[in-house]
């Protein structure tokens, strides 16, 4: 009777498992844009000339789900992103920080037309900065983001606007990209 009900049980989970197997979405991107560190002036002394802006590039994967007639997907995101190196000069001196960190969030896209989707994303990231004349710091915190995809057939363009914190500053990053659904 056991093995009767243990073969019964494996049945269903593999008829489950490959039903959403077969409608799972797996996407990989490649993205570039600029970023904005926000930054409190009371941080800095007066007189100091901070560049606050660099450019931003991430590889990412994602694995999605639908969960409303191909109308609305869910899933999850992994990627590495490069944030930029910012600077800080006074009286001569200059202090240049680069930051940089994988990411892993939530993300539900909308289709509202077709070959066209918008999108959100939540979750956190763990950052690195390497600081030239100080000490490097890490940490994990959270970020979140909004974005499109358009295309047709496995080739999408995709923009986004994201927003990372790293402790008590935050960095504004917009890029645009190109991703590929492979199923």
């Amino acid at each position: 009777m056991a093995l009767l009900r243990n073969l019964l049980v494996l049945s269903c989970s593999l008829v489950l498992a490959t039903t959403a197997t077969a409608d799972l979405n797996v996407h990989g991107a490649l993205k570039g844009g600029w970023t904005d560190l926000d930054y409190d002036d009371g941080d800095f002394p007066a007189g100091a000339d901070l560049d606050s802006t660099d450019h931003t590039f991430s590889i990412l994967a994602g694995l999605t789900f639908p969960v409303a007639r191909d109308r609305i997907h869910l899933g999850g995101e992994v990627a590495h992103s490069y944030l930029g190196e910012y600077s800080a000069e006074l009286a001569g001196t200059e202090a240049e920080v680069m930051l940089t960190g994988s990411e892993v969030v939530f993300a539900s896209f909308f289709e509202v037309a077709t070959g066209t989707q918008l999108f959100v994303r939540a979750g956190g990231w763990a950052w690195e900065s390497d600081v030239d004349h100080g000490d490097d710091d890490s940490g994990f915190d959270p970020l979140w983001g909004v974005g499109f995809t358009y295309g047709l057939d496995n080739l999408l363009f995709r923009g986004e606007a994201n927003r990372y914190d790293a402790e008590d500053e935050t960095i504004d990053a917009y890029t645009v990209g190109l991703q590929y659904q492979f199923m």
